[in-house]
């Protein structure tokens, strides 16, 4: 279920990937994982990446543009139906990251059901660096979680992105 490489969704990709993963992008691996993964994340299967979280307990497991914490990572991955043994590449994580997005209200949202600011509080519960319509984080405070970008920031490029 793969969405389009370019245009909104692309764009709102990488809106939530601004807030999440910074720089690191794809690669990225949660500031406080004392051990880190033996190779960049887009050159592990999902399996190494199990593997590494199932090895390293006790700290924070947070992978990838989206930042996909291990429950959610292994709920999303079977509900796919890939394989474990797939690379967990560029595509597969966008492809993780729709099905998040369509969980927030994606489509309701595009067929004028749902306010955008709805949705945006839809998203800000699954992205921790996304803010909810109180400026902060849903998660705020909570393993170290805080929004990294303000409301106003977040409402202006949702309304860029889906104008109308």
């Amino acid at each position: 279920m793969p969405g389009p490489r370019r245009g909104p969704l692309s764009d709102l990709r990488s809106l939530i990937a601004k807030a999440e993963a910074g720089s690191k992008g794809y690669d990225a691996v949660q500031y406080g994982a004392d051990i880190r993964p033996s190779a960049p994340p887009t050159a592990m299967t999902v399996q190494e990446i199990y593997d590494w979280i199932d090895d390293t307990p006790g700290q924070p497991h947070a992978i990838g543009r989206y930042q996909f914490i291990p429950p959610t990572l292994r709920r999303l991955v079977t509900r796919l139906g890939v394989s474990t043994q797939v690379r967990f590449s560029p595509r597969l994580q966008d492809q993780l990251a729709d099905l998040l997005l369509v969980e927030a209200g994606l489509n309701a949202f595009l067929a004028g059901d749902m306010p955008r600011h709805q949705f945006m509080n839809n998203l800000a519960k699954i992205w921790a660096g996304l803010p909810n319509d109180t400026g902060k984080s849903h998660y705020h405070g909570y393993a170290g979680n805080k929004a990294t970008m303000t409301w106003a920031y977040f409402d202006a490029r949702m309304a860029q992105i889906f104008p109308g």
